[in-house]
Protein backbone atom coordinates (compact mmCIF):
# COMPACT_ATOMS: atom_id res chain seq x y z
CA UNK A 1 0.00 0.00 0.00
CA UNK A 2 0.82 3.29 -0.89
CA UNK A 3 2.21 5.87 2.04
CA UNK A 4 -0.26 8.33 0.83
CA UNK A 5 -3.22 5.65 2.31
CA UNK A 6 -1.35 5.34 5.23
CA UNK A 7 -1.00 8.89 5.91
CA UNK A 8 -5.19 9.28 5.33
CA UNK A 9 -5.86 6.15 7.28
CA UNK A 10 -3.73 7.42 10.45
CA UNK A 11 -5.00 10.46 9.98
CA UNK A 12 -8.86 9.58 10.35
CA UNK A 13 -7.66 7.27 13.03
CA UNK A 14 -6.45 10.07 15.32
CA UNK A 15 -8.89 13.35 14.70
CA UNK A 16 -10.36 12.61 17.06
CA UNK A 17 -7.96 11.82 20.19
CA UNK A 18 -6.03 15.41 19.00
CA UNK A 19 -8.24 17.50 21.08
CA UNK A 20 -7.99 15.65 24.00
CA UNK A 21 -4.46 14.74 24.16
CA UNK A 22 -1.52 16.57 22.16
CA UNK A 23 0.94 13.97 24.01
CA UNK A 24 -1.13 10.65 22.20
CA UNK A 25 -0.75 12.53 18.96
CA UNK A 26 2.75 12.73 19.66
CA UNK A 27 3.13 9.36 20.58
CA UNK A 28 0.94 7.82 17.93
CA UNK A 29 2.75 10.27 15.26
CA UNK A 30 6.08 9.19 16.30
CA UNK A 31 4.72 5.58 16.03
CA UNK A 32 3.96 6.28 12.50
CA UNK A 33 7.51 7.17 11.35
CA UNK A 34 8.47 3.73 13.18
CA UNK A 35 5.92 2.17 11.17
CA UNK A 36 7.09 3.38 8.32
CA UNK A 37 10.77 2.71 9.66
CA UNK A 38 12.00 6.07 9.06
CA UNK A 39 14.77 7.13 11.82
CA UNK A 40 14.74 10.27 13.54
CA UNK A 41 18.12 11.67 13.85
CA UNK A 42 18.83 12.93 17.64
CA UNK A 43 17.11 16.72 18.25
CA UNK A 44 17.12 19.05 20.81
CA UNK A 45 13.59 20.42 20.90
CA UNK A 46 14.77 22.97 23.75
CA UNK A 47 17.59 24.36 21.99
CA UNK A 48 15.49 25.39 18.68
CA UNK A 49 14.39 29.24 18.77
CA UNK A 50 11.23 30.25 18.62
CA UNK A 51 11.21 31.41 15.22
CA UNK A 52 12.13 29.27 12.71
CA UNK A 53 12.13 29.16 8.35
CA UNK A 54 12.69 25.60 7.47
CA UNK A 55 13.65 24.59 4.39
CA UNK A 56 14.25 21.71 2.29
CA UNK A 57 14.32 19.92 -1.64
CA UNK A 58 11.17 19.02 -2.92
CA UNK A 59 10.46 16.52 -5.75
CA UNK A 60 7.53 14.88 -4.58
CA UNK A 61 3.93 15.23 -2.53
CA UNK A 62 5.02 12.71 -0.20
CA UNK A 63 8.00 14.94 1.09
CA UNK A 64 4.93 17.02 2.46
CA UNK A 65 3.62 14.63 4.26
CA UNK A 66 6.57 12.89 5.83
CA UNK A 67 7.25 16.62 6.92
CA UNK A 68 3.65 16.67 8.57
CA UNK A 69 4.43 13.80 10.14
CA UNK A 70 7.42 14.77 11.61
CA UNK A 71 6.05 17.74 13.04
CA UNK A 72 3.21 16.48 14.69
CA UNK A 73 5.55 13.44 16.55
CA UNK A 74 7.90 16.29 17.44
CA UNK A 75 6.80 19.89 16.71
CA UNK A 76 3.67 20.44 16.90
CA UNK A 77 3.31 20.83 20.74
CA UNK A 78 5.87 24.07 20.90
CA UNK A 79 4.79 25.89 17.22
CA UNK A 80 2.32 27.29 14.77
CA UNK A 81 2.99 26.18 11.26
CA UNK A 82 2.81 28.37 7.96
CA UNK A 83 3.63 26.39 5.04
CA UNK A 84 3.32 27.79 1.19
CA UNK A 85 1.46 25.40 -1.14
CA UNK A 86 0.32 25.92 -4.61
CA UNK A 87 -3.31 26.79 -4.51
CA UNK A 88 -4.18 22.73 -6.69
CA UNK A 89 -3.08 20.91 -3.51
CA UNK A 90 -4.16 23.43 -1.09
CA UNK A 91 -7.56 22.45 -2.36
CA UNK A 92 -6.92 18.84 -1.49
CA UNK A 93 -5.53 19.33 1.73
CA UNK A 94 -6.01 22.28 3.66
CA UNK A 95 -9.92 20.75 4.47
CA UNK A 96 -8.16 17.67 6.23
CA UNK A 97 -5.38 19.83 8.02
CA UNK A 98 -7.63 22.28 8.76
CA UNK A 99 -10.41 19.65 10.54
CA UNK A 100 -7.17 18.29 12.57
CA UNK A 101 -5.71 21.67 13.84
CA UNK A 102 -5.98 25.14 13.33
CA UNK A 103 -2.50 25.19 14.13
CA UNK A 104 -1.39 24.80 10.70
CA UNK A 105 -1.61 27.22 8.01
CA UNK A 106 -1.24 26.93 4.56
CA UNK A 107 -0.33 30.31 2.80
CA UNK A 108 -1.64 29.99 -1.10
CA UNK A 109 0.61 30.24 -4.33
CA UNK A 110 -0.42 31.48 -7.42
CA UNK A 111 1.53 30.10 -9.92
CA UNK A 112 0.31 33.42 -12.09
CA UNK A 113 0.18 35.87 -8.86
CA UNK A 114 3.13 35.69 -6.84
CA UNK A 115 4.36 39.24 -6.74
CA UNK A 116 4.38 40.72 -3.22
CA UNK A 117 4.20 37.12 -1.94
CA UNK A 118 7.44 37.70 0.34
CA UNK A 119 6.07 41.04 1.66
CA UNK A 120 2.79 39.32 2.83
CA UNK A 121 4.58 36.56 4.33
CA UNK A 122 6.83 39.06 6.48
CA UNK A 123 3.54 41.84 7.46
CA UNK A 124 1.76 38.42 8.50
CA UNK A 125 4.62 37.11 10.76
CA UNK A 126 5.86 39.83 11.63
CA UNK A 127 4.24 40.23 14.97
CA UNK A 128 4.19 36.42 15.47
CA UNK A 129 6.46 34.03 17.85
CA UNK A 130 6.64 30.54 18.22
CA UNK A 131 5.86 29.90 14.32
CA UNK A 132 7.65 27.53 11.85
CA UNK A 133 7.65 28.52 8.58
CA UNK A 134 8.03 25.55 5.92
CA UNK A 135 9.44 26.95 2.17
CA UNK A 136 11.21 24.53 -0.13
CA UNK A 137 13.37 26.86 -2.57
CA UNK A 138 13.31 25.23 -5.85
CA UNK A 139 9.96 26.08 -5.73
CA UNK A 140 8.68 23.04 -7.89
CA UNK A 141 8.90 18.98 -7.99
CA UNK A 142 10.16 18.96 -11.33
CA UNK A 143 14.37 18.89 -11.82
CA UNK A 144 15.46 23.27 -11.55
CA UNK A 145 18.94 24.75 -11.54
CA UNK A 146 16.74 27.99 -10.26
CA UNK A 147 16.80 28.53 -6.21
CA UNK A 148 14.53 30.90 -5.24
CA UNK A 149 15.57 33.71 -2.88
CA UNK A 150 12.53 33.99 -0.85
CA UNK A 151 13.40 32.29 2.23
CA UNK A 152 16.20 34.47 2.53
CA UNK A 153 15.13 37.95 1.82
CA UNK A 154 12.15 36.83 4.48
CA UNK A 155 14.73 35.44 7.00
CA UNK A 156 16.94 38.65 6.65
CA UNK A 157 13.83 41.01 6.68
CA UNK A 158 12.08 39.11 9.94
CA UNK A 159 15.86 38.51 11.49
CA UNK A 160 14.95 34.69 12.11
CA UNK A 161 16.65 31.43 11.66
CA UNK A 162 16.71 28.75 9.10
CA UNK A 163 17.04 25.02 9.88
CA UNK A 164 17.52 22.46 6.88
CA UNK A 165 15.23 19.47 7.26
CA UNK A 166 17.15 16.66 5.36
CA UNK A 167 14.24 13.68 4.69
CA UNK A 168 16.65 10.67 2.78
CA UNK A 169 13.83 8.24 0.91
CA UNK A 170 17.13 5.90 0.87
CA UNK A 171 18.69 5.69 3.75
CA UNK A 172 14.83 6.37 5.62
CA UNK A 173 15.92 9.44 8.13
CA UNK A 174 15.33 12.65 8.94
CA UNK A 175 17.34 14.64 10.10
CA UNK A 176 16.61 18.70 11.03
CA UNK A 177 20.34 20.50 10.75
CA UNK A 178 21.58 23.02 13.07
CA UNK A 179 19.48 26.25 13.04
CA UNK A 180 21.79 29.69 11.44
CA UNK A 181 21.61 32.49 10.26
CA UNK A 182 21.39 33.27 6.66
CA UNK A 183 24.30 34.71 4.40
CA UNK A 184 24.76 38.45 3.79
CA UNK A 185 25.24 37.36 0.26
CA UNK A 186 22.48 35.62 -2.22
CA UNK A 187 25.16 33.34 -3.91
CA UNK A 188 26.47 31.83 -0.32
CA UNK A 189 23.55 31.37 0.99
CA UNK A 190 22.49 29.29 -2.28
CA UNK A 191 25.75 27.29 -1.84
CA UNK A 192 24.55 26.47 1.90
CA UNK A 193 21.76 24.82 0.41
CA UNK A 194 22.65 22.88 -2.62
CA UNK A 195 25.47 21.81 -0.11
CA UNK A 196 22.92 20.51 2.54
CA UNK A 197 20.43 19.07 -0.41
CA UNK A 198 23.45 17.19 -1.74
CA UNK A 199 23.81 15.39 1.97
CA UNK A 200 20.32 12.99 1.49
CA UNK A 201 18.33 11.23 -1.38
CA UNK A 202 15.28 12.74 -2.19
CA UNK A 203 12.34 10.08 -3.52
CA UNK A 204 13.18 11.15 -7.33
CA UNK A 205 16.72 12.23 -7.19
CA UNK A 206 16.30 12.75 -11.07
CA UNK A 207 13.71 15.48 -10.05
CA UNK A 208 16.36 17.38 -7.90
CA UNK A 209 19.31 19.31 -10.46
CA UNK A 210 21.40 19.12 -6.97
CA UNK A 211 21.14 15.52 -5.98
CA UNK A 212 20.38 13.98 -9.72
CA UNK A 213 23.90 12.54 -9.95
CA UNK A 214 23.30 10.45 -6.65
CA UNK A 215 20.53 8.44 -8.22
CA UNK A 216 22.84 5.48 -8.01
CA UNK A 217 24.63 6.11 -4.50
CA UNK A 218 24.81 3.32 -2.32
Amino acid sequence: MSLLYYFFISFSFIAGFYLFNKVTISYIFTKILLFLDYKVEYFDIESLPSKIIIISSHTSIYDFFIGVIFYYAYLNSKYDTYILMKKDFELVCNPIISFLDKKIKLISVENNNKNGLTETICNELKNKTNYILYIAPEGTRKCTDTIKSGYWRIAKNLDIDVIYIGIDFLKKTITLEESRKVEEEWDDEKYKFMKSCKNYIPLYPERCYWTKDYYHSD
